[in-house]
Parts: C-alpha cells; sequence; structure tokens
C-alpha cells in the first residue's frame, strides 16, 4: 500500500512538473498550413501526427534553415519544417516584457479595425512577441495573444526607436518580395498557397508578402487592401508603401504593387510574372492612382 501511494504521489508531482512546463510556453506561432510534426530534424523521421492550419505552437528553437524545434498545446516537443508556407514564424521575435502606460485595447489584428479580443489595463505586463511596425505589438497577455497600439507601451526595439523599426521591416519586406521575382504566373483570384506556389493575382503577392512572412492582417482584394493604413503622396513614397492602379479607367482600383524605392515598384503581373516596373513613365504612371502606408 505505502509503495502505491508513493508510486501514486510520484506520477502525480511529474504531471504537475509536466503541466507546469506546459504551461510555461508561449504559443507564439501560428501554423497557416498543415504540417507534420515529426521525432528529428529530417524527413526520414517519424511522424507524430499532422499539425493543423490555425493551430497555435511554440517555437523552442530554429535548428537550421529547414528545421524548427517546437511545442504544442499539449506539451509534445518535435520538429517542423521551417518553410514560411507552414508557420508564420519569424526569427528574432524578442520575448520582452512591456508594461501599459494607460489601458488599451487588445485586438484580433494590427489595424483599429481588428475585433476587440481584450482590455490591458495601465500598469499590466505583456510579453512582446514581435514588433509590427511602428505602430503596432504583437503581445501576449495572460496566455491571449493579440495587437497592441506600441503608443501605449514603455517598449523600445534594439534599434532603440520606432522609426528605425519601421525601416528595418520594410526592407525585409522588399527582399522578401525580390525572392519571389520571376515566380507565379499571374491567374486572377488564383492565390500562391493554394495552387502549389505556381499561380498568384497581384493582390495574393502582396498577403504573401505582409501576411504570410511578416504577420500582417491584410485584406483580401486591391480594393480592400487600399483602405488599410494612410494616405501617402507620390512624391512621399517609401519603401514598403502599396501603390494602386486603375487599370481599367473607371475610377476604380484593380491593381496593387509594392514600392521598393527609385520610382520602382514590385508586383504580380500579367506580362512578367513577379516583376519590377517603373512609376515615372509608360504604361504603370498613367495608370497610377495612389499609395497606402501600412508599415
Amino acid at each position: 500500500m505505502k509503495r502505491l501511494t508513493s508510486l501514486g504521489l510520484s506520477l502525480t508531482l511529474a504531471a504537475g512538473i509536466f503541466a507546469g512546463q506546459a504551461s510555461a510556453a508561449t504559443y507564439e506561432t501560428e501554423v497557416i498550413s498543415g504540417v507534420n510534426l515529426r521525432s528529428a530534424p529530417n524527413t526520414s523521421a517519424s511522424v507524430y501526427r499532422l499539425l493543423s492550419k490555425g493551430e497555435d505552437i511554440h517555437v523552442i528553437q530554429k535548428v537550421n534553415d529547414y528545421w524548427l524545434k517546437v511545442q504544442t498545446k499539449d506539451g509534445k516537443i518535435g520538429y517542423i519544417s521551417a518553410s514560411s508556407k507552414y508557420t508564420n514564424y519569424i526569427a528574432g521575435t524578442s520575448g520582452k516584457t512591456a508594461t501599459a502606460k494607460s489601458g488599451v485595447n487588445l485586438r484580433s489584428a494590427p489595424s483599429t479595425s481588428g475585433s476587440k479580443i481584450g482590455f490591458i489595463s495601465k500598469g499590466n505586463t505583456v510579453t512582446v512577441l514581435e514588433q509590427v511596425n511602428a505602430y503596432w505589438l504583437k503581445v501576449n497577455y495572460n496566455g491571449t495573444i493579440g495587437y497592441a497600439s506600441a503608443n501605449y507601451f514603455n517598449y523600445s526595439s534594439s534599434s532603440g526607436s520606432n522609426s528605425g523599426t519601421a525601416n528595418k521591416s520594410a526592407s525585409a519586406i522588399v527582399n522578401t518580395a525580390k525572392s519571389y521575382l520571376g515566380k507565379f504566373t499571374y491567374k486572377y483570384g488564383a492565390e500562391p498557397w493554394n495552387t502549389n506556389y505556381k499561380y498568384s493575382d497581384c493582390s495574393a503577392f502582396v498577403q504573401l508578402v505582409y501576411n504570410r512572412h511578416h504577420g500582417f492582417k491584410l485584406p483580401r482584394t486591391s480594393s480592400a487592401q487600399s483602405k488599410q493604413g494612410k494616405y501617402v503622396s507620390k512624391s512621399n513614397l517609401a519603401p514598403g508603401d502599396l501603390v494602386f492602379f486603375d487599370t481599367d479607367g473607371n475610377g476604380s482600383i484593380n491593381h496593387v504593387g509594392i514600392y521598393i524605392g527609385g520610382g520602382d515598384f514590385i508586383h504580380s503581373s500579367p506580362v512578367n510574372k513577379v516583376g519590377i516596373n517603373t512609376l515615372n513613365s509608360g504604361y504603370w504612371k498613367s495608370k497610377y492612382k495612389t499609395a497606402r502606408r501600412v508599415l
């Protein structure tokens, strides 16, 4: 009887320790396409299970360019592909804490149009998972992951200023966009992640760069995207700004690209797949409509 009691106590303690370890993790990363959780960082390792789209996980370590070591909410630790098509993980997220200077809404997306999922009172502390841009932080507040205005916190990034972070974000976005040069045959309504990365239209390409690589929540169409962020004049364009066009001449926006500097923009084009064109002459100059800054 004493042995059974002792064994039961040991199991209880072990379960408590395990649960404590599991609950201590922050599940900051979302699975955006189903991916196998494996026992080791190679494709020959056994598969524990398939992680489903929408599942939140914790990235313990980036093993190399190809594999992430992760923990699921049920405490299972394993390895998944580091490819950006599977998760919204961004290397180097801070995990620093920040204290609210005044009450602020916790939202489902980095935008004032994002739904309210909580409220962070003055003096309460959050874990900063990512500085999305100069205006928004992705945070964990008492186990709920969402977005809050950066202006309400005493948080500063390693770069030391919001403007520095915005510039770095713009550079990262431009580099990501350029990595797809020559990719994707244009097809209206097509999304790369749903066509085995063979086809894309203009707004899906913007979503791929901003949402899937950099954690934004931009809507699906160019018309809807043109209502995000704030207006910026053509003479004040900066890398990372979204540029919009009316190719039908009817006053409606129906095309979008990403400004990369020097008068050029990158886009998924019906003519040259993902390519670079100028805003300063020719066809695209005549079709230019407006621009928005979402960084």
